[in-house]
């Protein structure tokens, strides 16, 4: 896709927005406009963070209600399809983070604007660090009951509060592409959850119609087959979970000065006197958004670099892949196998 396509491309994705919004019947621009954002992501894998598989499963929820003011039971199947895609997202993140990175560094990271401010919290934080997953998990299958449904809200608004006071500009400043996803987030737990909402977890969960049935296929079940890295970990709630695949570039001199400058000073000296390449800083640097963290991306990304240096030896790729299950610590790559 050429520069000037992809540009309008993206221009249009805002009037159709806005059109969706007021539209008494959006079904048709909810199409086009999703039909974009497939376009992008087919393009690019970088594309699928988590928000954008998020936002385009809610959106096709409601490309594919009628509309129709007296069609009630339509409005509640896509109000419950819409539940349980919110419920597992929050199911999910929560399983993702049920491991020791997250507990001994990813929790800690993010609750350092108040360990930092208040030494004396570090302990409480430690404390919690092991039962925020856990509470996680469990306010998202609260939602899908009656009796606890009010207390999983109230939770749930906390906790996005909590990222938004962390991450947001008075604590870490860190990666603000995910603070409207996380502001988005609790709106759509006010909207969903509140009111009277009588249906049970069975209501919610029984697919109704086919696309109730793919929903829960693609946020209850296949999710689970990430923990054996046989799915990604980005159409699995996985973001900043601490379980996430993870890649660095390893450089010659002469690899790295070989190189073109815009990508060879990426590379930077490490302790051992060697040149990296880590291309989690590099996207965040680059586009605001983590890399896409599976095996076959960061390969892709070598075999772009390897194709640069006039000596395929020049260069090393290692691969953590992090998961639950399956796990593989450390794996180094040479061009020829990428």
């Amino acid at each position: 896709m050429t520069g000037w396509v992809a540009d309008g491309l993206f221009a249009t994705l805002f009037p159709l927005a806005a059109i969706i919004v007021v539209a008494s019947k959006p079904q048709r621009f909810i199409v086009a406009l999703l039909a974009i954002v497939a376009s992008f992501c087919v393009l690019d894998q970088t594309r699928w963070q988590p928000w954008v598989f998020l936002y385009s499963a809610l959106l096709l929820t409601l490309a594919l209600f009628s509309w129709e003011s007296a069609d009630a039971a339509g409005a509640r199947r896509a109000l419950n399809v819409a539940r349980l895609i919110i419920a597992f997202t929050y199911v999910f993140s929560g399983l993702q983070k049920a491991n020791s990175n997250f507990m001994t560094n990813g929790f800690p990271w993010i609750a350092q604007p108040i360990t930092k401010a208040l030494p004396s919290t570090t302990y409480v934080f430690q404390m919690l660090a092991p039962v925020a997953p856990f509470a996680q998990m469990a306010f998202g299958l609260g939602l899908l009951t009656r009796e606890f449904r009010r207390a999983s809200l109230i939770a749930a608004i906390a906790m996005h509060l909590f990222i938004l006071a962390m991450l947001g500009p008075t604590g870490l400043d860190w990666n603000n592409v995910i603070w409207p996803w996380t502001a988005a987030m609790a709106v759509f737990d006010v909207l969903l959850f509140t009111g009277k909402v009588e249906e049970t977890g069975l209501e919610i969960l029984r697919p109704s119609r086919p696309f109730h049935a793919i929903a829960l296929l693609a946020f209850a079940v296949l999710p689970l087959l990430s923990f054996f890295n046989l799915w990604d970990s980005y159409l699995s709630a996985a973001l900043y979970s601490g379980n996430l695949t993870e890649a660095e570039i390893y450089l010659t001199d002469a690899g790295k000065a070989s190189l073109p400058a815009p990508i060879g000073e990426r590379a930077l000296t490490a302790p051992t006197g060697a040149s990296v390449i880590n291309l989690q800083r590099w996207a965040i640097e680059d586009l605001n958004v983590t890399p896409y963290p599976e095996t076959r991306v960061f390969k892709a990304i070598a075999r772009k670099i390897c194709g640069r240096l006039p000596d395929p030896a020049q260069l090393v790729l290692i691969i953590r892949e992090q998961r639950m299950f399956r796990s593989k610590p450390e794996t180094g790559y040479r061009c020829w196998e990428v």
